[in-house]
């Protein structure tokens, strides 16, 4: 730790941190710490970017009309826009094709692919799915339709047919951008297409494109998707939030007013306040609203836009909560008096579009993976997410005889299975999970960094600590652990949350703990807290707030992990 802080130049505290998360080398973490566009891999390291870009020339040269098919969610809609936005600038005839979530489902399906050959198309380049269509993609080639596979999910032991797929995931792929969201492959794309055309003199007497004000989509997608904020994506969001924060996109700029952000973004607002609006109508109806609100270029337009997603989502929120509470009974009720491993609930009044968040929240409160369900006919749609350790599109895999049709990531995925499989399938998935974890790892946990005395905590410390951000997945905020921390002051803010003010010496600390509200804490009270540091900044006035992420205790650490990091003093 001493030798990489001497190396770095900075408190051993960071030094410490980096070494959490792998970072040993001073090389390694330098580039972590000052990530650059410049250290963007070369996307023709993506398996079929040539073939890609050959074919998209081509289209362009002889005015081909072709379509995009996106996806619905945050990351297939920016992906969908990104690409959209730049073929126009290249003159393209070019259109865009999202399917409807209830009407239509996830990915490719065959009568939207005999609509756009009837429609002219000869070619169409998907974003965020299609590595799963097997049977559409045998139906495009039927057609005479061209595809693209622009994709990031798991790739299944059966490949689609397609003139190129760009998917990183797949084995024989030597880009190490593995973990991008589907719109940021869709970036490396139109970093690769803007690279062939400048060597072939496709922008000799016209505009080349700057591809880097698009980073405000590629990083709302990326965040949103909720992908591992490391390696290429840390690059790609550290400079977006930049981007994001100055955007001249006007739909862009319309949702931020309309979600209350301003200043500099942060990737909690782009997860909590930007992202579910560009969801909502996804979710509730067409994602064509997020579509059309990204690539609007009249101001009056594209705030009326944004109000409908504000509107949409607020409607989101309502209808999240009610199935929350009946999946909650269900599972109180049918699910944790049998002692099982995972979670399989269903409802056939319960709304598609909300079903994902619905699993998620599920995971948050009872910890363990989960799968909610919509009964349709004799059928079954699913949204599934797990708990840490558990790779769920593997634990699927193992389960897919049960199965229809499934896909996704390690931790979230989708799934559609026949009535008559569902409870052989509710056994097998129980089954995998239990062999997939040890009776340990259903007990959440608080990963810990470091601890620290709290005379420590200085402005110096929480400004080096920003340089470690973005946070979100894969890089999680640093956490640390102060003991016999005396408490000078205790009130209740808001509506359920605990303020703190702690005696360091000679100066006060002030902490944060949100949905806190409810402990009883005696002042002078000696205790052990578990936080994160940051800077709060009010008309003006910065000054450093400890965020609690678990309620402080009198001697809440005497036994620790048994894996603790090594503490710093």
């Amino acid at each position: 730790m001493q030798a990489l802080s001497g190396e770095l130049k900075v408190h051993p505290l960071i030094a410490q941190v980096l070494i959490n998360r792998g970072l040993t080398e001073a090389k390694r973490a330098q580039s972590f710490l000052k990530p650059a566009l410049e250290d963007l891999a070369n996307p023709f390291l993506l398996k079929d970017m040539e073939k890609a870009v050959l074919r998209l020339e081509q289209a362009l040269r002889d005015g081909e009309r072709f379509t995009i098919y996106g996806d619905y969610d945050v990351d297939g809609t920016t992906g969908s826009s990104l690409l959209y936005l730049f073929f126009r600038e290249l003159g393209a005839s070019v259109e865009v094709y999202i399917p409807h979530r209830i009407q239509e489902g996830y990915g490719l399906n065959i009568k939207a692919l005999e609509y756009l050959k009837d429609k002219g198309n000869h070619l169409v380049v998907t974003v965020d799915n299609g590595i799963s269509s097997v049977t559409e993609a045998q139906r495009a080639k039927e057609l005479g339709l061209d595809l693209i596979i622009i994709d990031h999910h798991q790739v299944p032991p059966k490949v689609p047919f397609a003139m190129a797929i760009l998917n990183p995931k797949q084995e024989d792929c030597q880009h190490p951008g593995k973990e991008l969201a589907g719109v940021g492959v869709a970036f490396q794309l139109a970093l690769g297409l803007r690279n062939h055309l400048r060597k072939r003199g496709f922008f000799e007497g016209r505009a080349e494109p700057n591809l880097k004000k698009y980073l405000d989509l590629v990083t709302l997608g990326t965040i949103a998707d909720m992908v591992p904020l490391t390696g290429q994506n840390r690059i790609l969001v550290k400079m977006g939030l930049k981007v994001l924060s100055e955007s001249t996109n006007v739909g862009v700029r319309a949702l931020k007013e309309v979600a209350g952000v301003t200043g500099e973004v942060t990737p909690g607002q782009v997860g909590f306040r930007l992202g579910p609006r560009i969801n909502a109508a996804g979710r509730l109806d067409s994602a064509k609203v997020g579509f059309d609100l990204l690539t609007c270029s009249d101001p009056a337009l594209a705030l009326q836009l944004a109000r409908k997603l504000d509107e949409a989502n607020r409607e989101r929120q309502a209808l999240e909560e009610h199935i929350i509470r009946e999946a909650s009974d269900k599972v109180k009720k049918d699910i944790l008096p049998k002692k099982r491993r995972s979670i399989f609930v269903s409802d056939p009044a319960w709304h598609l579009g909300v079903i994902g968040i619905v699993a998620s929240r599920l995971v948050e409160r009872f910890y363990l993976p989960t799968i909610v369900g919509v009964v349709e006919g004799e059928s079954m749609r699913c949204s599934a997410r797990s708990i840490a350790g558990l790779d769920l599109f593997e634990t699927l895999k193992s389960c897919a005889d049960h199965l229809k049709k499934f896909g996704g990531h390690r931790q979230a995925a989708g799934l559609t299975l026949s009535l008559e499989k569902k409870k052989a399938f509710e056994e097998a998935f129980d089954q995998a999970v239990r062999a997939g974890l040890s009776e340990e790892q259903f007990t959440p946990f608080i990963r810990v960094d470091a601890a620290i005395e709290a005379r420590f905590i200085q402005e110096r410390l929480v400004e080096e600590l920003e340089t470690l951000a973005p946070f979100g997945q894969g890089n999680p905020e640093p956490v640390f652990w102060a003991k016999e921390m005396t408490v000078f002051n205790c009130q209740k803010v808001g509506s359920d949350h605990l303020k703190l003010k702690f005696k360091t010496g000679e100066n006060l600390l002030e902490a944060i703990g949100f949905g806190m509200g409810t402990l009883e804490i005696s002042p002078a009270a000696s205790v052990d807290c578990v936080f994160s540091c940051q800077f709060n900044e009010w008309r003006g006035n910065r000054r450093i707030q400890l965020r609690l992420v678990d309620p402080p205790r009198p001697q809440s650490f005497k036994k620790l992990p048994s894996n603790p990091p090594p503490p710093w003093f």
